[in-house]
């Protein structure tokens, strides 16, 4: 399967989630008080921790290496099994003390539910690596499509009927349960009862590096949300983990996308530099020219874009989303580089540069924790530039490519954006006049405007570039070509 079929398939999958993120996030913060997400996002701060060890990074090995037997498949399975159910045992152990650094007794029920999601999650995690080792996108969007569907009804019927947070916690139940047992229906391959010590040296050579970059990564990425939690209120840490969500949308939408089924067919093409290095360019260039102009008009169109969508009760996450917008933009270029690493087994260099990341993070929360909320998001921004630059230029040595080749690549999204940014900001100070002051139709108005002052000043601009980038059906329709 090529990388424009995998893709196909799993941006089909990843589209319709984002609508039912979409369609989540616009009605439940609805239902839901900021003090709810507040609380969730506090008990997933613990439960993220364990997501990052429950497979020791195994999965991803079970994708690079080359030959796979039954022993190896039937040993991961097994270690699979194990984690899940020491970490669901930890949880409900850890559960009383997180209560209390949080001074929330009711995280403590949150928590001895979601514990129960390691365990049936840990069923499906072998046969889901199995998949996309085989290519199998098409039978992956199916499951996970489905799964997000029915996690979403169960969710919104929950809110409804005033269950509050533990709306949010049915969700990711529903979720994991069925996915593992359509992973499980879809894999025919089956354990045996092997565990090969033998293989596990081998197996953790490449998945124990890449652990512990997990590990640091995990507590780079959630100490604002510990932080957050424990110097300000439930309700501060619930807008910071919407507008967080909202700068995430790139990443998860896009780029997690393109890598997913990028890692796979670059860990099969390791001898082949020029193909990874041409594929890597062009990938990046792509993943830059969708995140640059939509992190842009998040940013330009925060004011209107959360009170038309969330409600009046979010009036923090404006303030929040003028520093996290741009993060986005360059998370979602950081994000591409650690399946280079991983493909190339440089597993110990991404844990390197994942100590470094986590240091400036970490770093930049506790100083700004000082302060206030917006400095946090504004130090977490300077500290996402400074993790960049060594980031990607160690991605561009391991591909044989350049900073210049990079930068080149990056300047038309970017020289688009900052056109499109100085046209919408011109128009919202004639948009209260022209529109009554109605957040719904600034929002629309301006972002239908957005989307074409970009299109045509890339269109007109770097026109060789766009049509690289564009599918041929797109490159006809663009370039009037017959």
């Amino acid at each position: 399967m090529s990388l424009y079929n995998s893709t196909k398939w799993i941006a089909l999958s990843k589209l319709i989630q984002i609508v039912i993120q979409v369609v989540c996030l616009t009605i439940l913060t609805r239902l839901l008080e900021p003090k709810e997400y507040g609380l969730m996002a506090m008990a997933t701060v613990v439960t993220n921790f364990t997501l990052v060890v429950r497979d020791l990074g195994t999965a991803a090995a079970v994708i690079q290496r080359r030959e796979l037997n039954q022993a190896i498949k039937s040993t991961v399975f097994w270690i699979n099994i194990a984690m899940g159910v020491i970490i669901s045992l930890a949880i409900i152990s850890m559960a009383p003390f997180v209560s209390e650094i949080f001074n929330e007794p009711e995280i403590m029920t949150i928590l001895l539910l979601l514990a129960l999601s390691f365990p049936v999650s840990s069923l499906g995690t072998t046969q889901q690596a199995l998949l996309e080792r085989e290519l199998q996108f098409k039978k992956l969007a199916i499951i996970e499509v489905f799964s997000a569907i029915a996690a979403l009804i169960v969710a919104l019927m929950m809110a409804y009927n005033n269950f509050g947070v533990y709306s949010l916690v049915g969700q990711v139940l529903t979720s994991c349960s069925l996915s593992s047992f359509l992973l499980w229906h879809t894999e025919r391959w089956r354990p045996s009862f092997v565990f090969a010590k033998s293989e596990l040296r081998q197996l953790f050579r490449f998945s124990g590096n890449l652990t512990a970059f997990n590990l640091i990564n995990y507590f780079s990425r959630n100490s604002d949300t510990i932080i957050i939690g424990h110097y300000f209120s439930a309700t501060v840490l619930g807008a910071y983990t919407l507008a967080y969500r909202l700068m995430l949308f790139p990443i998860q939408s896009l780029t997690s996308v393109i890598m997913r089924s990028l890692y796979p067919l670059l860990s099969r093409n390791q001898d082949n530099p020029n193909l990874i290095k041409t594929t890597y360019l062009k990938v990046l260039t792509f993943i830059a020219s969708i995140t640059a102009p939509m992190m842009a008009g998040l940013v330009v169109l925060r004011e209107p874009f959360v009170t038309a969508v969330f409600g009046g009760q979010w009036a923090l996450v404006p303030a929040i989303l003028l520093w996290l917008g741009p993060t986005g933009f360059i998370q979602s270029l950081i994000s591409t580089t650690g399946s280079i690493f991983m493909a190339h087994g440089k597993t110990k260099l991404l844990m390197i540069l994942g100590a470094f990341s986590a240091v400036l993070q970490v770093s930049a929360f506790i100083i700004g924790s000082k302060y206030n909320v917006q400095v946090i998001a504004c130090l977490y921004f300077i500290a996402n530039v400074l993790n960049a630059i060594p980031a990607l230029y160690y991605t561009m040595k391991l591909i044989r490519g350049s900073y210049f080749q990079l930068i080149k690549r990056l300047v038309p999204p970017l020289l688009c954006s900052v056109i499109m940014i100085i046209v919408l900001t011109q128009m919202l100070n004639y948009s209260e006049n022209f529109y009554g002051g109605k957040p719904q139709a600034i929002l629309i108005i301006n972002s239908l405007l957005g989307v074409f002052v970009y299109i045509t000043s890339y269109r007109l601009f770097f026109s060789t570039q766009m049509a690289d980038l564009l599918p041929a059906r797109l490159n006809k329709w663009f370039f009037y070509r017959k």
